[in-house]
């Protein structure tokens, strides 16, 4: 209950003692109820027995405090742990009139509930973790007078009573202090000589007198199921006093027969973490991140809204260092002003994360209603205040909120909402100006840091994505954890003191400055556990000095230019994370130690990474020469949960992965690049396409490969992204074994000159292919077909982009029975392929008339792209298609001169790009009726003497701005399309605006 509104509900609960505390004096309970009775029933039957036998100012009282709503915990507990805790027994103590206990079944759904356990097994930190929580449970409940009698279930019982009893205060209070063994005594009487022996009494009068007279705490371990404890020491009892009995118990079912007073439950204080592992996702299953979890939900102090907050706001990260920033930000200090320190620092962590947006945030938690605003009003609000520039903006930060939590959407996601809890802590946060804390100047365009007492209050400042050339000399930050500086591209010196006064530092990143070197005063941060220099081409060389940094866990070099890793690194035990890219070229030194690129047992040394990449320069020498050593210590670290290597050799792969090896592929991410080749100057895999391989989890790029190496196969049933480069052999990818690509997403293949099909099904019919969601095909030489033979349905069910460039002798894209499993496909990319006469192969490619197939083709088609096809003279050949296309593009296909309604027939489509004259010319297919009256009006020309590409980016700008300015009634009209003068002659493309 501490979790949420924790207050509120501590005041109910003192509350309600105080008027159970009442009724015990009048003995108003009644001594019988049909306790199988239906739980609704029994309570009734309870409040209607205890109504009839007290005050009516009493009953009033009563009635108020059933009005106590616990909807809020629900709104933050997922359904199935929810109905997980009704399932469990809970107990109600009620004495008087002979009945001294009375059990209340909460009983669940009649459907079974079945918990995925989030871990197969708890760590001791873990456990701990739930101790620590028992432990604070019942100092919360120690002083309570109503609270006499405490049961501990569960294993580890015996830890929390014995940690309890060792503490000061518990010391202080007690005068009386025992633990008992009770797991041998039968009956009550045993248990009270055994504890009488523990004090050294054989006369029970006078031991019964000194217990009476004093503040006794009393453990009792193992007792037996039978012992009914309120008849254990029944004149002992003395309401001055501060008196009670712990027992503890390995039972988690014990509580249908005993009566207690306050049930701690072990397993229920794993709640935090089930609740955690469900909102962060299949990261916190790994063995690493498990340990961060652990910390981050340690320091959320049981506090359930604050658990689940964080999960949302963590899930689906693997960067180490966003994790270690959770957790030094979570376990920042109270500040007085503050009520509620975890929720307002989950908070912080959380604005921190969304950047800019908290401008968004902000404006929300102090101008929306309680009871919500339309979504669309509240974006269109951020706008016209300068907060976002456009609606989908607005959109994505509106649903990065719901994810987080920050918003709940109702009314079927049209209206948002803030939940009052989180609204009054962001109301402080905000009124306190977070800046003192929080030095949040990103993304401002300052030309010069801030002045030097703005640095002394500050935990955590943001200067990235400025244009700082110069820092403070050196600063004074006592409190200092993470400063941000990357993105600073005007940024080439550091002072030399800068980092003198900054003892608390925990977390620095000047990633994409132009630094060339670290002063000597940052090797002095002992407690440094963070240090990013991602992109800085310039830093060529890692000091030895480094290795000073004993507590550093994350050392980012990805994408610097360093000529070797120090062997000081290797005295960096703690590290978990270690990036660096080793591309500098040293000719300068001609000795043996210069042509190391990362000498011998520094890998080794680092026994606790989780993750590594070592990204080099495949054709550096040094890296060759040494690839199988560092192969071989890689596979000693056991921890590790993502790695990523060049290998130049495919046999290394067997290595990885040989018995002695720790390295499990089906457990972690890696990303591997297999093939011997030389770095190109020029890239034909176009950029976008990059930037999507480095997103899946599990990766693959084999480069100049021959034949279909069995370690490359082995490797395939892991991967989630395949990158088949320039194969020298292959004539499909069939012969790679789609059979293993069960997990696969993402699959690019370019210049393989022999493939001439992609799967090669030999009559066999299989369903293969079922996750791949996104494939690429560029400059496939000799490529015909995407499918050959027998197609098993749900192949290819889950793909929704296909994107094919330049190729020469591909012939056939879609046939019919390929197409009916492309229900999920959403863009469709063709570009000089010279040779494809229709997108859409029939049995008739001549056909003018419509196939007889009623149903759209494409339900989820919304983009389409055409370009320098000159031999294509249709879509889809007059078949009905894309019932939601949104955009549709042609370039350079001078033989499409005929369009089927049927391929435009889109209500949402908004724009029509080609060239002016094209379009002038194009006619509309016989069988059809008249052309749509709208399509001139949303058609966007293409100037032959301007880059087409440029153009094509541009159009989709003003679109986009476009549609932004639309009123947001006009963009639900199903029938609503964006509009653009009539093409005429003479108009230039200059004159055409998307409107």
């Amino acid at each position: 209950m501490n979790s949420v509104n924790k207050e509120r509900h501590k005041n109910w609960v003192r509350d309600v003692l105080k008027i159970n505390h009442k009724l015990r004096e009048r003995k108003t309970f009644p001594s019988q109820f049909e306790i199988d009775a239906p739980l609704d029933h029994l309570f009734d039957d309870i409040c209607s027995s205890i109504k009839s036998n007290v005050l009516v100012s009493d009953q009033l009282e009563i009635d108020t405090l059933m009005q106590h709503s616990f909807n809020d915990i629900e709104a933050y507990v997922p359904p199935l742990i929810i109905q997980k805790m009704y399932g469990k027994t809970f107990q109600v103590h009620m004495p008087g009139q002979g009945i001294s206990v009375r059990q209340l079944h909460l009983e669940s759904t009649k459907q079974e509930v079945k918990m995925t356990p989030a871990l197969t097994r708890h760590d001791e930190k873990l456990l701990n973790l739930a101790v620590d929580f028992a432990i604070r449970q019942i100092l919360e409940d120690i002083e309570n007078p109503e609270v006499l009698r405490i049961r501990i279930s569960g294993r580890d019982g015996i830890r929390v009573t014995t940690a309890v009893k060792g503490l000061p205060q518990i010391q202080k209070m007690f005068n009386v202090v025992v633990q008992v063994d009770a797991s041998s005594c039968s009956n009550i009487i045993g248990i009270e000589k055994n504890i009488a022996a523990q004090l050294g009494f054989s006369d029970g009068l006078e031991f019964n007198k000194l217990l009476e007279d004093t503040n006794f705490l009393i453990f009792l371990h193992g007792i037996h199921e039978r012992i009914n404890l309120y008849e254990v020491g029944s004149k002992w009892w003395n309401s001055k006093n501060i008196q009670k009995i712990v027992c503890t118990t390995r039972s988690q079912t014990v509580h249908k027969r005993m009566a207690m007073d306050l049930e701690i439950r072990l397993e229920d204080h794993l709640l935090s973490w089930e609740l955690f592992s469900m909102n962060v996702s299949k990261n916190v299953h790994s063995s690493g991140f498990q340990r961060r979890a652990t910390d981050v939900i340690e320091k959320c102090s049981g506090h359930l809204l604050a658990v689940v907050l964080m999960g949302r706001a963590l899930k689906m990260v693997y960067d180490v260092i966003v994790w270690e920033r959770a957790s030094c930000i979570l376990g920042l200090p109270h500040r007085a002003q503050m009520k509620d320190r975890v929720l307002c620092n989950t908070l912080a962590f959380i604005l921190v994360r969304l950047g800019s947006a908290d401008e968004c945030v902000k404006y929300s938690a102090f101008h929306t209603q309680r009871e919500g605003t339309s979504r669309i009003d509240l974006i269109l609000e951020w706008i016209r205040h300068a907060l976002i520039k456009t609606v989908d903006e607005g959109e994505k930060i509106v649903q990065d909120l719901i994810n987080a939590l920050v918003f709940e959407s109702f009314q079927n996601g049209y209206s948002v909402r803030m939940r009052d809890e989180i609204r009054e802590v962001l109301v402080d946060l905000f009124r306190l100006e977070i800046n003192t804390h929080f030095l949040l100047l990103g993304g401002r365009g300052l030309t010069k840091a801030p002045k030097d007492e703005a640095w002394e209050e500050a935990y955590e400042i943001h200067l990235m994505n400025n244009k700082l050339s110069e820092l403070p000399k050196s600063p004074n930050c006592p409190h200092l954890c993470a400063l941000f500086l990357q993105n600073n591209s005007c940024l080439r010196v550091i002072p030399p003191l800068f980092f003198q006064c900054m003892p608390m530092l925990q977390i620095l990143n000047l990633s994409h400055t132009k630094i060339r070197s670290l002063p000597q005063s940052l090797y002095g941060l002992v407690q440094l556990q963070g240090l990013v220099l991602r992109g800085c081409k310039l830093f060529m060389e890692l000091p030895p000095e480094v290795g000073k940094l004993s507590n550093l866990k994350v050392l980012d070099l990805e994408g610097t230019e360093i000529i070797r890793l120090p062997v000081d690194v290797g005295k960096l035990t703690n590290l978990i994370c270690l990036k660096m890219s080793i591309y500098g070229d040293d000719n300068s030194r001609k000795d043996n130690e210069s042509n190391i690129m990362i000498p011998k047992n520094v890998i080794s040394n680092l026994f606790q990474l989780e993750e590594l990449m070592i990204d080099v320069n495949p054709g550096d020498k040094r890296w060759n020469a040494s690839v199988k050593d560092i192969v071989k210590e890689v596979c000693s670290l056991d921890r590790l949960q993502a790695l990523q290597l060049y290998l130049p050799e495919v046999a290394l792969l067997n290595d990885l992965q040989n018995a002695s090896s720790s390295i499990d592929l089906s457990g972690m991410r890696f990303r591997f690049t297999v093939g011997s080749h030389l770095k190109r100057i020029i890239s034909r895999l176009p950029l976008e396409v990059a930037v999507k391989f480095d997103v899946p989890e599990r990766c693959l790029k084999f480069v100049k490969g021959e034949d279909v190496p069995t370690e490359i196969g082995k490797v395939l049933q892991h991967v989630t992204a395949l990158f088949l480069d320039c194969h020298s052999t292959a004539t499909s990818l069939s012969e790679f074994g789609v059979g293993y690509m069960e997990n696969l997403k993402f699959c690019v293949l370019g210049e393989c000159d022999e493939i001439q099909t992609i799967v090669d099904a030999n009559n066999d019919g299989d369903v293969v292919l079922r996750s791949l969601e996104y494939l690429n095909l560029y400059y496939m030489k000799n490529l015909r077909s995407i499918w050959e033979g027998p197609f098993g349905w749900g192949s290819l069910s889950c793909l929704k982009a296909l994107v094919l460039y330049t190729c020469p002798q591909l012939t056939t894209i879609f046939t019919l029975d390929l197409l009916f499993n492309l229900y999920n496909l959403e863009e469709l990319v063709v570009e000089d392929c010279p040779e494809i006469e229709s997108i859409v192969v029939t049995h008739d490619p001549t056909a003018t008339q419509p196939m007889l197939w009623k149903g759209d083709l494409f339900p989820k088609l919304k983009k389409i792209s055409l370009h320098y096809m000159p031999k294509l003279v249709s879509i889809s050949n007059g078949l009905l298609i894309s019932p939601k296309l949104k955009w549709i593009s042609f370039y350079d296909c001078p033989s499409l001169k005929t369009l089927s309604t049927e391929e435009v027939r889109s209500n949402d489509l908004k724009v029509i790009i080609g060239e002016a004259e094209w379009w002038r010319e194009l006619k509309w297919n016989k069988s059809d009726w008249f052309k749509p009256p709208n399509l001139d009006a949303i058609f966007v020309p293409i100037e032959r003497d301007t880059d087409f590409i440029t153009q094509l980016a541009k159009i989709n700008d003003q679109l986009q701005t476009r549609m932004q300015e639309t009123k947001p009634s006009q963009q639900s009209d199903p029938g609503y399309s964006l509009k653009a003068p009539a093409v005429k002659d003479g108009t230039s493309s200059k004159q055409k605006q998307v409107a």
